[in-house]
């Protein structure tokens, strides 16, 4: 069972990494392609304006500006000479700073150069918008309309065509296709973390169902078997008491120890009865301090009770489980102490001069009371505080492992908490929160 629900969990990260590793390579390739298909479309568009300006000098000698469209900043045709035949707007007079010694070699211009939010073109007229393999590439890839024919030299008007182009729409679309490479990786992470959690909390949801419905079987089975335990304990206890009549002296030892096993099976069938119980019970106002001075007489060992509020403090619980939980914290108090008991040591904060070993506090927190259990025992061994409110998990050779299950699953029913720490000098500290009943026209003195 436990194997399965490895690979289930090894399958399913290893799909939703691999999902996540082929988005993500797809987009990154889409928005790289629509970037480079964005720029070569804006290098075609480039030079059918400037065809269709060559077009229109053709037909008059000079060009008017409400011929122009209003993202053009500057157009000028050039001659052999490299100064300016026609120019408008931000075209310079002279464009040999464009030339370089290989567009000599070659006997052509063919320049794009971005300029902040303006594109400039520099190119020889003739020359086709893009080479045969970039054209293929297009014609295959998303271009729809034809291609225009190359362009014939026009030697009356000049050599070279000089374009300049407000870019700053192009530009935007450009940069959000940038962003694009950074945040659809960030969204496909963000999804791959929303769905791993989701896929979690499912886990957990189902591995709950699945304990609680193991632990609804467990109930039903250990009410029975508590149930059928229960009436032969009872006979061995009777049949023990008529044994110990009519039995001589020697065997009466060996009766108690059947007799004290007998009490103590009894005491754990009790317990795990107490365990399956609705933990709720019928709540009321219970008096904390009432229910500890009235416990603590019954205890072998001194125990110091230290009160810090001199209002009376009460909880909203079940009387008899409340005193249930009082009483599996003070004797496993009690029973830490074993070999330890002696004179305490200089220092500790009983200041009492019977030298207890477990002290009791209790005070206010807020809206909630507070009762501390503290000792010096053995403590608890190391490893034990994650699984010592676990059901039959005990650290005592003759303990039940029940006791602390228990009293959680009271205090928790109550709206309250149990926490079972180390102390740092050694011995054991359980703390107590619960919330605090406040009766009608009693006002909260704040003492702690």
């Amino acid at each position: 069972m436990r194997l399965q629900k490895v690979r289930e969990e090894v399958l399913f990260y290893t799909i939703t990494v691999a999902t996540f590793l082929l988005l993500t390579v797809l987009s990154l390739l889409f928005l790289h392609r629509e970037h480079t298909h964005n720029r070569q479309m804006l290098e075609i568009e480039t030079v059918r304006l400037a065809a269709d300006l060559i077009e229109a000098l053709r037909q008059r000698p000079y060009i008017d500006a409400s011929d122009l469209r209003s993202d053009i900043e500057g157009f000028g045709l050039y001659g052999t000479d490299w100064k300016a035949l026609n120019r408008f707007g931000t075209a310079p007079k002279d464009i040999s700073k464009w030339i370089t010694e290989s567009d000599l070699k070659k006997g052509r211009v063919n320049r794009v150069e971005f300029k902040g939010n303006r594109l400039v073109i520099v190119r020889s007229l003739g020359i086709a918008p893009m080479g045969r393999e970039s054209m293929r590439g297009m014609m295959w890839g998303r271009m729809k309309e034809p291609m225009p024919p190359p362009m014939e030299p026009i030697p009356p008007l000049g050599r070279i065509v000089y374009l300049e182009l407000d870019i700053r729409d192009w530009l935007t679309s450009q940069r959000l296709i940038q962003y694009g490479f950074y945040l659809v990786p960030l969204l496909l992470v963000l999804i791959v973390i929303g769905t791993t959690l989701l896929y979690r909390k499912n886990l957990s949801y189902r591995r709950n169902e699945q304990r609680n419905r193991e632990l609804v079987q467990l109930g039903e089975a250990a009410r029975t078997l508590a149930h059928e335990i229960k009436n032969p304990l009872g006979a061995i206890r009777i049949q023990t008491a008529t044994l110990q009549k009519v039995l001589a002296e020697p065997y009466h030892r060996n009766l108690q120890v059947i007799t004290e096993e007998v009490d103590r099976l009894r005491l754990l069938v009790d317990k795990v009865g107490d365990f399956l119980k609705n933990p709720t019970g019928d709540p009321e106002p219970v008096d904390v301090q009432g229910m500890i001075q009235d416990l603590l007489p019954r205890f072998p060992v001194p125990i110091s009770f230290l009160p810090k509020s001199s209002r009376p403090l009460q909880v909203w619980i079940d009387r008899n489980r409340f005193r249930t939980v009082l009483e599996n914290i003070l004797r496993n108090a009690v029973e830490s102490l074993g070999e330890t008991i002696g004179p305490m040591q200089e220092g500790e904060e009983s200041g009492q001069s019977a030298s207890p070993r477990v002290i009791v506090e209790t005070a206010t927190k807020g809206d909630r009371v507070e009762i501390r259990v503290l000792d010096r025992g053995i403590g608890l061994p190391k490893g034990a505080e994650d699984r010592i409110f676990e059901p039959f998990f005990t650290t005592k050779p003759t303990g039940s492992g029940i006791g602390l299950a228990i009293s959680r699953r009271f205090v928790e029913a109550a709206g309250g908490t149990l926490t079972v720490l180390p102390r740092p000098e050694g011995g054991t500290e359980a703390r107590i929160l619960l919330p605090r009943y406040k009766e009608v026209g009693y006002a909260d003195s704040g003492d702690r």
